[in-house]
């Protein structure tokens, strides 16, 4: 590389650098106490000093409401929530504090457990109680509201038919919170909002006990449905009318719209319309998204997030496919998963620019439009029961970061989004003897061909400390996130530890020390 143009690249912040050398160094392992167990998910604490001036529209900025959440910042800025099988656990990666563990009760379940199938984590605050920040995590379908400035736990809630399979947080207004569900729903719960009290359940004659029959579609329980703060406010329905067809996998809130993305087993992505009328006393039903497409990915669909206004990521498991068109050939291959970068093209029509406010929103086929903007081929899984697990980092003063786990790998993949290269076009067919070999070089996978370009060489972070007989191959990374202003990486292992790489510094780039 040229002077001037490692100069260029000094003045920038790390996530810019197209250097292969991580930015990152492993700074220490944290362990627990209690017999190895596998850490299975991780939530970063996901606030700093200035979140409070765009929470819930910045209504609660006031100069005395930010010095007292500076202080609550400066106590839980450090914070990571790690859940293992049956407990969660609050480590503080920079202070030497005890962890917080979370035992979680012993409840018999007629659902079974899938190997796939963990605790899930996410971070919550009350506007009316911002101090007091909140962990929401699931065990199998119930879901628990635990204060940990108080150290206990404040609501219990119950509603899915199958286990939750993840947990999503609306970045704005973070008392709206969504669970997905094998039972191929979705729920969204406002955490301002206290359950129903006692259930006028009339008797049938000549029973004369309360009758434990459900209202119609089962969104309203026959019993309660927990006990303390939450309520469920809308129930996106699973079924051919319009919704997942398979268990849902994840969902993400839109940071400025009333959209919800929703993605599932059913290989199918979709956009919901979602009013949050926070005083309707019934519960909401939809089953008709007003964007649904099975032609992004060829198999599951793991994650999904909003990188921008109209911009969604991605990614999918292993495709199993065959290698001819031929009805009578069974030959089958493997394709690796992808990650794909794609835009909603349809999201003028049903907000348009200015003041054309709309109350009722439908869908309909010429409105499933998409447009792939980028693709990245996922590693290859040595383990064909597990999938990659993706975690994506945003931050409005930052790039957008996506981290890499594989099933069986101690290292961590880092991409920068901005640096992943367009999707090819197709070739443009001239005639009848270019379009015979165009057509067997066409990839729909839309991968980036033979080349190898320096922009899509991700960063790589290789668990174990410096000496290497402290690796044990079998710690094998299980998930990572990233924090603290994308100072950070935490990575939860299948041995019970905790491994935390922190930046290096600005302007020694090639130091692996503190």
């Amino acid at each position: 590389m040229s002077e001037p143009s490692s100069q260029l690249q000094s003045d920038l912040p790390w996530y810019r650098y197209r250097t292969a050398s991580s930015p990152f160094f492993l700074a220490k392992k944290l362990y627990s106490n209690k017999p190895s167990t596998p850490f299975r998910t991780i939530a970063f604490f996901p606030w700093s000093d200035e979140s409070l001036k765009t929470l819930w529209g910045g209504s609660l900025f006031t100069p005395d409401a930010f010095s007292q959440w500076k202080v609550m910042i400066s106590k839980w800025s450090d914070a990571v929530a790690v859940s293992g099988d049956h407990c969660v656990y609050v480590f503080f990666i920079d202070e030497p504090r005890t962890p917080m563990h979370i035992s979680l009760p012993q409840i018999e379940s007629t659902i079974k457990p899938l190997p796939t199938d963990s605790i899930n984590i996410a971070w919550a605050i009350q506007p009316g109680s911002p101090l007091e920040p909140l962990l929401v995590f699931s065990h199998m379908n119930l879901l628990y509201i635990y204060n940990v400035e108080k150290k206990g736990v404040s609501s219990y809630l119950r509603g899915h038919g199958g286990a939750i399979t993840s947990i999503a947080i609306h970045p704005i207004n973070t008392n709206i919170f969504c669970t997905t569900s094998r039972d191929y729903s979705v729920r969204i719960y406002d955490l301002n909002r206290t359950l129903r009290g006692t259930l006028l359940n009339p008797p049938w004659p000549p029973a004369s006990v309360p009758s434990l029959a459900g209202a119609p579609h089962g969104l309203h329980m026959s019993e309660a449905e927990g006990t303390g703060i939450g309520q469920c406010l809308v129930v996106l329905m699973g079924g051919r009318s319009g919704g997942h067809q398979a268990a849902v996998l994840s969902a993400a809130f839109h940071p400025q719209l009333p959209l919800i993305a929703t993605c599932g087993l059913d290989r199918l992505v979709k956009i919901w319309f979602v009013p949050l009328d926070t005083n309707l006393n019934t519960i909401r039903r939809e089953d008709k998204p007003l964007f649904s497409s099975s032609k992004i990915h060829k198999a599951c669909v793991l994650s999904i997030a909003w990188l921008g206004y109209d911009m969604l990521l991605t990614h999918c498991t292993p495709a199993l496919m065959k290698t001819s068109i031929n009805q009578e050939s069974k030959d089958t291959f493997i394709e690796t998963g992808q990650m794909a970068i794609w835009r909603w093209l349809g999201i003028e029509r049903f907000f348009p620019s200015g003041d054309h406010e709309q109350i009722v929103l439908r869908g309909c086929a010429s409105d499933y439009q998409e447009s792939v903007i980028s693709t990245l081929p996922l590693p290859r899984e040595n383990v064909q029961t597990l999938s990659t697990i993706l975690h994506l980092y945003q931050s409005p003063t930052h790039d957008p970061i996506v981290l890499i786990t594989r099933p069986g790998s101690s290292s961590i993949l880092v991409y920068n989004v901005v640096h992943l290269q367009p999707r090819k076009p197709p070739p443009f067919l001239v005639d009848q003897v270019d379009l015979v070999e165009s057509t067997q070089n066409i990839h729909l996978s839309g991968g980036l061909g033979p080349g190898v370009h320096l922009e899509t060489m991700p960063w790589t972070l290789q668990a174990g400390m410096d000496d290497s007989s402290q690796h044990k191959p079998s710690d094998c990374l299980m998930r990572c996130a990233m924090g603290k202003g994308g100072t950070t990486i935490v990575g939860a292992s299948t041995e019970g530890t905790l491994q935390i790489w922190k930046i290096k510094r600005q302007g020694n780039h090639s130091s692996t020390t503190p």
